[in-house]
């Protein structure tokens, strides 16, 4: 069926579009505006924030153990307890979804933004892909001086055979029938559900930039290069005043590698109902994989039509601990 919203393409389940964003039916127009008019946050609060399949979820892992043990050695078994018996989406609730979980301490089913909601009083772990465009409307009505902000990004061709991949392998796509032909037309027109890459991202880098919030960028490419020292910056960033033990900096980095994390039930979503038996949500986790899908022509077209967005990007990554950002 054709979309109503964009002749060019195929329907997407779900479909609409809000504040110039097209999204699908993992969330909705209602949800968002709940998030943009409920959520506070507080400075006790960390926001882990990316577009799609950018790398959020190894992010979330890294997180979640130097939250839970603070760098201490004291704590490090019980956060590497937490991550073998928690799952992720329970550890750093998906404030805008809608899919139902019985978050810790719940009977029934409900909403990570309710959960987030009833946890107000306590620092929290929240994931988002709302663009800045939606969630300035949180940051704006948060306590001074607002919660610390991961923004995690990645290679735009990598992103979009990810995303190409998730789009036929998630239910709330579909699922997607099209070839990868097809999808990267929709790619390279920004007809992606969380919006056009080369207006998301800019968007979020530009905020640190123009608001006083700690917003610290990490792409997924650094911390496939480096992971010690970006989670030496991570704790850093998120805990300025605290001390990261060797030993529990190099346990994270070992129980966060992407073998780990894809052999562990708690963060690599097998059984997962929204998926089709067939997929795979921790497909390889390598850098340059969008090789093996874009033709030479399609390469060539992406590089044009990306050229002023990376452009863009990397100028706002001036004066940061990341590189320029290449297609390896």
């Amino acid at each position: 069926m054709i979309s109503s919203l964009n002749p060019k393409f195929r329907q997407i389940k779900g479909e609409f579009v809000y504040k110039q964003i097209p999204w699908a039916s993992w969330t909705n127009e209602k949800h968002i505006r709940r998030v943009e008019e409920e959520l506070v946050c507080s400075p006790a609060d960390i926001v882990l924030s990316s577009y799609p399949k950018s790398g959020v979820t190894w992010v979330s892992e890294i997180v979640s153990l130097l939250h839970q043990s603070r760098g201490s050695r004291e704590h490090l078994s019980t956060a590497l307890n937490e991550i073998d018996r928690v799952h992720v989406y329970n550890r750093v609730p998906f404030v805008e979804e809608n899919w139902l979980n019985v978050y810790p301490g719940w009977t029934k089913p409900g909403l990570a933004l309710d959960y987030l909601l009833e946890r107000r009083d306590q620092p929290r772990l929240i994931k988002t892909h709302l663009p800045f465009r939606c969630f300035r409307e949180v940051l704006q009505h948060s306590a001074s001086p607002g919660p610390r902000v991961v923004y995690v990004f990645r290679n735009p061709k990598d992103v979009a055979v990810s995303m190409f991949h998730f789009y036929q392998g998630l239910e709330d796509y579909g699922p997607f029938e099209g070839d990868w032909d097809e999808f990267f037309e929709m790619w390279l027109d920004g007809w992606i559900a969380a919006g056009d890459w080369r207006v998301v991202i800019p968007e979020w880098l530009e905020a640190m930039h123009t608001t006083t919030w700690s917003i610290f960028p990490l792409s997924y490419e650094r911390l496939k290069r480096d992971p010690q020292q970006c989670v030496q910056d991570l704790f850093y960033f998120l805990f300025p005043e605290g001390q990261l033990d060797p030993e529990v900096l190099n346990a994270v980095v070992g129980r966060t590698s992407f073998e780990r994390m894809r052999n562990n039930p708690m963060v690599n979503y097998e059984n997962c109902v929204e998926f089709t038996d067939q997929f795979k949500f921790m497909r390889k986790g390598r850098v340059g994989d969008w090789k093996e899908h874009f033709s030479p022509s399609q390469s060539d077209r992406h590089d044009s039509a990306y050229a002023e967005a990376i452009s863009r990007v990397n100028r706002l990554l001036e004066n940061t601990s990341e590189p320029p950002l290449i297609f390896e």
